[in-house]
């Protein structure tokens, strides 16, 4: 009886009906049940995570973009005003957030280049266990407490034409969206950059582009404090 058992337990496991019969029939239901429970299970949240993180990257794009382009629709004296003759004023800044995405995105577009080289069809790319923390510490750059050392080629030269640098910036922001749109199922993970910033390690391009519009919400802070400043001059005088 046992040996009967075994037998018919390896019938099942090494023999597929003739096709079109009643046996068959009941063997693909099973396979499809199988499959469906599989990737509802397993796949499905895992894909959905990584579609999550392309959202979260996207709308931090959107509102850090938006925010920038108000600030040229405001007064020249508040954009050329300066608290100390060492300080940026807030076309400056506008100049030197436009000059930092320049090079930024010169990794992120090769990033997205040998990404999509890389990709595989139906290779499905899943986010690591420890995937948030890694922007928990992105999201430190934004912060006033982090000193950031600018070197000479990001340096501001103050005298841009502002509808230039709107331009540029918009372009940006374009090709930033359109990188994200070929990397919507995750292949955004295939490739890494090092990043010596705050001792980030190796990015994705997901992680680069987040340290991009860090970059910008660091210095949207400064611009506020320098609107604050602007304002409280003016009570005084």
């Amino acid at each position: 009886m046992a040996r009967s058992a075994s037998k018919a337990r390896r019938a099942f496991y090494l023999t597929w009906p003739v096709k079109g019969s009643v046996e068959n029939e009941q063997y693909e239901h099973l396979y499809i049940n199988m499959v469906t429970a599989f990737v509802k299970k397993v796949i499905a949240p895992k894909t959905r995570a990584m579609r999550n993180v392309v959202q979260f990257v996207r709308e931090a794009l959107v509102n850090n973009f938006r925010e920038l382009d108000r600030w040229f629709q405001l007064d020249e004296d508040l954009l050329h005003f300066k608290p100390s003759p060492e300080q940026w004023n807030i076309r400056e800044v506008l100049e030197h957030i436009s000059l930092t995405n320049y090079f930024l995105l010169l990794i992120i577009n090769k990033g997205t280049r040998r990404a999509l080289a890389r990709k595989l069809d139906g290779l499905i790319l899943m986010a690591p266990h420890d995937y948030e923390e890694k922007f928990r510490q992105i999201e430190t750059v934004s912060s006033k407490s982090f000193g950031w050392v600018n070197p000479e080629h990001l340096e501001p030269t103050g005298i841009r034409d502002m509808e230039e640098v709107r331009a540029l910036l918009k372009q940006q922001f374009a090709q930033c969206m359109y990188n994200l749109s070929l990397l919507k199922n995750g292949e955004g993970r295939l490739v890494k950059t090092m990043m010596t910033v705050n001792d980030l390690g190796k990015l994705d391009i997901y992680q680069y582009i987040y340290f991009l519009t860090r970059h910008i919400a660091r210095h949207q802070s400064q611009m506020l404090e320098l609107r604050e400043q602007f304002e409280d001059s003016e009570v005084l005088i």
